[in-house]
């Protein structure tokens, strides 16, 4: 087993987490690679056994069997660029905070190794959107979601939204979030938007505070093609494909589908999401006394 190890720069006190998880991975794997710009801001700070070095170059090794993240859930996000042109299977390994995406961890480690050496997992695919037109040579697909948002003003912003040539509504609010089932635990929710399970086939719209409190997010078919066009005191708007963002004219249309290919994310025995659901949000757990 050849794993590619992403991470990004981290606080020196995660250190230690990070050299035990690097002595696992190196115990279990018959090569690890770590993504280059980790690897040398990590190689002088810690022990790293001999089957572990850096990757030759920013992207995978082609004889990689798995891409491990290490971080939370932004991090995997960020590790995608690596994956899209492979189909590789990704797993993530949490070090931050909520992580529904990078759902093991220290704890867990070992025992997901050894499932996955012994062939007990499982492959998930998950939906991207995709957004057109190309603008700066940006992603033009998202993982969890495409947000539409004010540019450094107060006012609210009007966003028409159409949903395969039908007029759906014109939202007066502060954005617009189109969210995957995977996107629906992360900025999504937080809007008040609805949890969708991983193989729903389904799109969520989210308005961002709304002026109109009759406005409630709305789930479509995946194959649905929404087109949006916005109006903007500043004459521009802010687009984000997951965390990567870029300031767009007021003038051009944007047109969301379903993105023609997956992801591939490796299903651990005990990793459902009912699981993660409960763990991660406590559901069920008395804190009154």
């Amino acid at each position: 087993m050849k794993i590619t190890l992403f991470g990004k720069a981290i606080q020196k006190t995660y250190y230690p987490i990070v050299q035990q998880i690097l002595d696992i991975l190196s115990h279990h794997a018959s090569f690890v690679y770590i993504y280059k710009p980790f690897y040398e801001a990590i190689k002088d700070e810690l022990t790293l056994p001999d089957n572990i070095c850096s990757s030759c170059n920013q992207g995978t090794e082609q004889d990689t069997d798995f891409i491990f993240t290490l971080g939370g859930d932004g991090t995997f996000l960020d590790a995608l660029n690596l994956v899209i042109p492979t189909g590789i299977p990704m797993l993530g390994i949490n070090i931050g905070r909520l992580g529904f995406l990078s759902s093991v961890n220290i704890h867990t480690l070992e025992q997901s190794l050894i499932d996955i050496k012994n062939n007990n997992y499982s492959l998930e695919k998950r939906m991207l959107l995709h957004l057109e037109p190309q603008i700066n040579g940006k992603n033009q697909w998202a993982l969890n979601d495409i947000c539409i948002q004010r540019n450094g003003t107060s006012s609210m912003i009007s966003i028409s939204v159409h949903i395969n040539d039908e007029y759906l509504n014109t939202y007066w609010c502060d954005g617009l979030i189109i969210a995957t089932p995977t996107g629906s635990t992360a900025y999504s929710l937080g809007c008040g938007g609805p949890i969708l399970m991983p193989d729903s086939e389904v799109i969520v719209l989210t308005p961002i505070a709304s002026h109109m409190l009759t406005v409630r997010p709305v789930v479509i078919p995946d194959n649905s093609c929404i087109r949006i066009q916005v109006k903007s005191r500043n004459a521009n708007f802010v687009v984000s494909t997951d965390s990567t963002s870029f300031v767009v004219d007021e003038n051009t249309s944007l047109h969301i589908s379903k993105e023609k290919f997956y992801i591939n994310l490796v299903r651990l025995p005990n990793h459902t999401f009912s699981k993660t659901l409960r763990e991660k949000l406590m559901w069920g757990l008395d804190k009154r006394n």
